[in-house]
């Protein structure tokens, strides 16, 4: 796999944002057209190394057993650190292949910023690291460090060419950012459509490398860049952003930050609950664009935990508290093993509040769940298999049928698009 072509220029699609194009090649003369668009404010602050075009090309070789070649220069910390990335990695899941990396070696470069970037979707772990880097808030909350700038991605949670869904998004967090005075830019990219692995394996694998890659295409102008944790420290298990992997996507001058992970999830959402500016536009959904739908299973999760701590009156106005009904729980499909730990984590804090009826539906759910998984699990099997994959998604519709599951906006393709 090699970086034959990187280009800088105007964005043909994205206006006031300057595009870095990679032309990747691989395998047998394929070809992969990889570009991000920053917005000309921050043209500055742009990469001029290979630190991170290694980062979005490690899962893919990782995958397809090929070797990396880059004529750009790579920093020699971060090509000590993927050594770690790969043995991880290859601990498990073992179809991984290991990488070899032949490229130029920069040396230790130190950063010219102490300016400290975290990513924000609008979501529970956005909020929560910003409430924890807010020096001096009124809020009681310990400060752990600061935060200038807020990045969101267009092109990963929301398609790159699903304008429709992202604008109104984009503007409630840009509102949002002004008014916790935090400095907002959207980066927009395509890897998660042209890359194979960062759309089928985005979250078991590659959502931290991806996370990672945007922050190093800034590396000019963060010193830091922070990532929100996935599970706590008492949970870990293989995934795409975890403590063990995404510090080891640093470079000797920005480093990668993995934040929270010492707090439950119910935990985060108490931190994250006192910051005025979440109750008015907290955003966990996937299933509705702007709106919290308040029936999908990342909304369910949410607002247990919100009913569990007290918080329902504080957030009205995200949430249809008309379909909240504590009996529904029972009817939540939350998998099977590692995947039910945020709500184990729901089941103590309940019974010590005495919410013994939120408890007890939750237990339900876990039971219910974890007999419906294996049926699941293959009907998800199928449904990447060619010729049956029809009868998988069939079965998948039929397993969960009556159930409160997660749910995805179906994004739009290709278009003209500006903005």
């Amino acid at each position: 796999m090699q970086l034959i072509d990187l280009e800088t220029g105007v964005s043909p699609e994205t206006t006031k944002s300057i595009r870095q194009t990679a032309k990747i090649s691989h395998g047998d003369n394929q070809t992969i057209i990889l570009w991000v668009d920053v917005p000309e404010a921050y043209a500055e602050g742009l990469s001029d190394t290979g630190n991170p075009w290694l980062l979005a090309m490690l899962p893919m070789a990782a995958s397809l057993g090929e070797d990396i070649e880059l004529a750009l220069p790579v920093d020699a910390l971060l090509l000590e650190n993927v050594k770690g990335v790969l043995a991880l990695w290859r601990e498990w899941y073992p179809e991984l292949h290991d990488v070899r990396i032949h490229c130029p070696v920069l040396s230790y470069r130190p950063s010219q910023t102490t300016r400290t970037a975290a990513f924000f979707s609008g979501g529970i772990d956005s909020y929560f690291t910003i409430a924890r880097r807010m020096p001096g808030n009124a809020f009681g909350i310990p400060a752990v460090g600061k935060v200038d700038d807020l990045l969101t991605v267009w092109g990963f949670d929301v398609g790159v060419y699903d304008e429709a869904q992202f604008r109104p998004l984009a503007d409630k967090l840009a509102g949002s950012a002004a008014a916790m005075n935090l400095n907002h830019i959207i980066v927009r990219t395509n890897l998660r459509e042209a890359a194979e692995v960062f759309k089928k394996s985005w979250g078991p694998l590659t959502f931290g490398a991806g996370l990672a890659f945007i922050g190093a295409i800034l590396e000019r102008r963060f010193g830091e860049v922070v990532l929100g944790s996935s599970y706590p420290y008492g949970g870990l298990m293989p995934w795409g952003s975890h403590p063990m992997v995404d510090i080891l996507f640093s470079t000797s001058s920005l480093g990668i930050a993995h934040d929270g992970a010492s707090f439950t999830r119910i935990g985060k959402t108490e931190i994250m609950a006192r910051l005025p500016e979440a109750e008015k536009s907290l955003h966990v959904c996937q299933a509705a664009g702007i709106e919290n739908c308040s029936q999908c299973e990342k909304c369910y999760r949410t607002m247990i935990a919100l009913d569990i701590l007290g918080k329902r009156k504080a957030f009205t106005g995200v949430f249809d508290w008309t379909l909240y009904v504590v009996e529904k729980i029972k009817t939540l499909y939350i998998g099977g093993g590692g995947a039910q730990i945020f709500y184990h984590e729901m089941v103590s804090v309940a019974k010590d509040a005495g919410r013994t009826d939120i408890a007890t539906a939750l237990l339900a759910a876990s039971r219910r769940s974890s007999r419906m998984a294996p049926l699941v699990h293959w009907a998800d099997w199928l449904a990447r298999q060619p010729v049956v994959w029809r009868f998988g998604v069939a079965l998948r519709a039929l397993v969960l049928s009556g159930s409160i599951g997660p749910q995805y906006i179906r994004h739009a393709a290709k278009a003209s698009v500006s903005g």
